[in-house]
């Protein structure tokens, strides 16, 4: 015997569903708004709305897992001509394959002394996460292969996973560093070999003060961001606080809560409300304490002073580290930028991704007189870094760019001509490279591995 549904009851199941929908997305809508005129439903609805997402995600984490790609770690090539590079020479007897260099050496316009390339290299056929240094004469002659174990509890990402973000190198060839996606903050020797270790989420910066005692760094903790300093000793935590400290500080300056949401409800008047935080906020990306040599250059401030970039904001910022007193700030200059540096000549120097614009640059901030101007434009070489990136300004007045989403490396000399240049090419592809993450100038006589017998794990 056929059953027959009613048609009222069809067009009112009809009718429910279009209302439910509009009630969703209108919660949806009114939550990511600002609004909690939708309460718990709304966000409920968020959660739900962003599940194809979140699923997706999931199901990329297990792929890239089971299939063991690459993908985490490669990056496009630059249209650029190979046949004017070079295989990089290595002393260790280990060779750092698809890592190519072109130089010119006929000028004398590449400032003499070590350089160390921190990514992902290709070493003896395995794909490492490494820092690699070269003398003076551009030969590799030391490695540290950089690897991380489980810190309480937390289990690190496979090393396809994850680059290292963050790396600062010691007087005695030690180093420090951190992981994009890591579980930990560590201290190497100059032969690999794990000093200390400190779990957490640490990311982005690892930056010494002027004796070497301290090493300032960023860390995620539970959801938070923080500014960390550290004993390079044994990896004690000196000292932490969060952008909330910082907010806390400096109650007559709101540049730092731009990026809480609105409370946009008409009609109403509430007072003393506390507002939710859009996604990641702050992206904080660098900590530069001023050096004591420089700190005469920069009116207002002092030594140890703390340089900060925050992605999220477009924002450069000098904080006192004992007081947290913002002393100095520059918003809009830039667009997502990294690695702000105090510059020898009383400027700071920042690396302006400029996200979706094209193409990347220079930039340098008189903070006087709060003007910016461009020091190298990447419409000369093809320079773009959607995201990450280091710079440095080197003592003969040559910048050192990391473009890390294109995986090389290029100087320029003050007329904005590439003096020396590194390509971090994947063996046996023609499209794709490996990132190169930072690049770090020293003065020829800071390091000598010349006399090392081979020295790697």
């Amino acid at each position: 015997m056929d059953k027959h549904i009613p048609v009222w009851v069809f067009l009112l199941t009809l009718l429910l569903a279009a209302l439910f929908t509009m009630v969703f997305g209108w919660s949806i809508k009114s939550t990511l708004g600002g609004s909690d005129r939708s309460g718990s439903f709304g966000k409920v609805a968020v959660m739900i709305a962003s599940f194809p997402t979140l699923a997706k995600s999931v199901f990329t984490d297990v792929r890239i897992d089971v299939v063991d790609t690459d993908e985490l770690i490669r990056v496009p090539r630059t249209t650029v001509d190979l046949s004017e590079f070079t295989s990089i020479d290595s002393r260790l007897g280990l060779d750092v394959q698809g890592l190519l260099v072109r130089a010119d050496i006929t000028h004398n316009q590449i400032i003499p002394g070590w350089r160390i390339l921190v990514g992902v290299f290709t070493i003896n056929d395995e794909v490492k996460n490494a820092a690699l240094a070269l003398s003076p004469e551009l030969e590799v002659t030391n490695i540290w292969i950089l690897t991380e174990d489980a810190t309480n509890e937390m289990k690190p990402a496979p090393p396809h996973r994850k680059v290292v973000h963050g790396f600062d190198i010691l007087n005695d060839g030690s180093v420090i560093f951190s992981f994009t996606n890591g579980v930990s903050l560590q201290r190497f020797d100059r032969c690999s070999k794990r000093i200390w270790t400190i779990a957490g989420r640490f990311h982005h910066a690892v930056t010494l003060d002027d004796k070497q005692e301290f090493v300032w760094t960023l860390r995620k903790s539970e959801g938070k961001d923080e500014l960390v300093k550290v004993a390079t000793a044994n990896g004690e935590i000196i000292r932490h606080f969060s952008m909330k400290d910082i907010i806390a500080a400096n109650p007559k300056l709101d540049i730092l809560q731009i990026r809480k949401r609105d409370d946009n409800e008409q009609g109403r008047n509430r007072r003393n409300t506390t507002e939710d935080w859009l996604d990641d906020p702050f992206h904080l990306n660098d900590v530069d304490p001023l050096p004591k040599t420089l700190a005469d250059h920069f009116d207002g401030l002092k030594a140890g002073d703390l340089l900060v970039s925050a992605r999220s904001l477009n924002l450069v910022f000098v904080v006192d580290p004992n007081t947290l007193e913002i002393k100095w700030w520059r918003i809009g200059a830039t667009k997502r930028q990294h690695d702000p540096d105090w510059g020898w000549n009383g400027e700071i120097n920042i690396y302006d991704n400029r996200m979706s614009r094209d193409y990347s640059r220079i930039v340098s901030i008189s903070p006087k007189s709060f003007q910016a101007e461009v020091i190298f434009d990447g419409r000369k070489n093809d320079f773009y870094s959607r995201i990450r990136g280091k710079q440095q300004l080197t003592e003969n007045g040559n910048l050192i760019i990391t473009s890390t989403q294109q995986g090389r490396v290029f100087e320029v000399n003050p007329d904005g001509d590439v003096v020396l240049e590194f390509i971090n090419t994947k063996p046996g592809n023609d499209e794709s490279n490996f990132v190169i993450s930072e690049a770090i100038w020293l003065p020829h006589n800071t390091l000598n591995f010349g006399d090392d017998k081979l020295c790697i794990n």
